[in-house]
């Protein structure tokens, strides 16, 4: 093969190469912003070394204003902050809903968090649905209703 031809076709791969890596990065760039997001808020929720109120503000700050005008964020008595999970599994699983990132932080089963872009970043909005073991999806809305005495 000529020197020249040998020159273009290794261009031609890195340049092949370059585009797709970029396009890897714009792609999951939404998910990645919400798994940051997300990260950020189990670390506030565990994290000691805070007054309260420090805590429940910089939660406050990663929350979904919608999230916040319906569930007051507040102290969970065993620790962390009411009805926002403690930590993530590294086995966690994260995919695009629309406009939106839902996110499982247990082992590929378990509750399902949505988070929203607003302000310029990714927000909490709290549980959506139940991914089961076997990938099905069970809504929050679908969710049978607590029975009261």
């Amino acid at each position: 093969m000529a020197r020249p031809r040998l020159v273009f076709l290794i261009a031609a791969i890195v340049l092949l190469l370059l585009g797709g890596l970029a396009f890897e990065v714009i792609s999951t760039q939404p998910v990645r912003g919400a798994v940051r997001t997300c990260a950020e808020l189990f670390t506030i929720a565990n994290r000691d070394g805070l007054t309260d109120s420090e805590r429940l503000s910089k939660a406050r700050a990663l929350c979904s204003t919608q999230y916040l005008q319906n569930h007051p964020l507040a102290l969970a008595p065993e620790g962390g902050i009411v009805n926002i999970p403690r930590n993530i599994n590294m086995h966690f699983t994260a995919w695009h809903e629309g406009p939106n990132i839902w996110i499982c932080p247990r082992d590929r089963d378990g509750p399902v968090y949505q988070f929203v872009f607003e302000g310029g970043g990714w927000r909490f909005d709290g549980l959506v649905a139940y991914l089961g073991r076997y990938g099905e999806i069970v809504r929050a809305s679908d969710f049978p209703k607590p029975v009261t005495k």
